[in-house]
């Protein structure tokens, strides 16, 4: 498969936080809780407000996983992939394992370093944890894309627009599947899919340019 292929179908966004359901205090024992403030600079995408609330919390509660995984997200907010995995590991060694989107999160942080094989396990995690997960899917066609298996990341994608037929990403990584392969109708049939919900698309207005491009010279 054409390298750009794999670049184009990275998932370059993390997902979004799991929510926390209030303020912490140091004596509370449900760290299913994260910060007020905390979690208001996150709301408001202020990236270094949200690290140094999230660090402060830290520091107040060491053993406190959802910050862990919080500050895993904030660090890939703010492109530093290695911080980002170190407080996503952090947060799993600690005992935050049931939530199938830190899993996801990191198998992309992976991913965006260039370790497959590290990437396509925690996916594979993501997954298993949650198969009807529609983000979980599209990153297992990522993966499988860039471990040159065409057909599973086909199905990954399919299946992920089956789960959410409104998942843009994963049809327009059928698109770019598809033109790589000339299957003109198909492409087109995703094609159609995003314009019907997105009609402004930007980037399904610049692959049907391509689409027909290649139509006209292959005819």
């Amino acid at each position: 498969m054409p390298g750009d292929l794999v670049k184009y179908t990275l998932l370059l966004v993390c997902l979004s936080l799991t929510a926390c359901a209030g303020p912490f205090t140091k004596t509370s024992q449900d760290r299913r809780q994260c910060d007020e403030t905390a979690d208001q600079a996150v709301a408001r995408g202020d990236w270094p407000a949200a690290l140094k609330e999230h660090e402060r919390v830290l520091a107040a509660a060491p053993d406190h996983c959802l910050v862990m995984y919080h500050l895993g997200y904030i660090w890939g907010q703010l492109q530093d992939r290695r911080l980002e995995i170190h407080y996503y590991q952090k947060a799993l060694s600690c005992g935050y394992q049931d939530d199938d989107q830190i899993h996801l999160n990191l198998g992309m942080a992976y991913f965006d370093l260039g370790e497959f094989e590290n990437a396509s396990r925690h996916v594979g995690k993501a997954v298993a944890a949650n198969p009807d997960s529609a983000d979980n899917l599209f990153g297992l066609g990522v993966v499988s894309l860039a471990a040159g298996q065409a057909d599973a990341a086909e199905k990954a994608w399919l299946d992920s627009v089956l789960k959410d037929p409104n998942h843009l990403q994963a049809r327009l990584s059928l698109v770019r599947l598809y033109l790589n392969q000339s299957r003109w109708q198909a492409a087109r049939d995703q094609l159609d899919a995003v314009n019907a919900r997105d009609p402004s698309n930007a980037e399904a207005e610049d692959l049907r340019l391509v689409l027909e491009a290649r139509e006209r010279i292959e005819y």
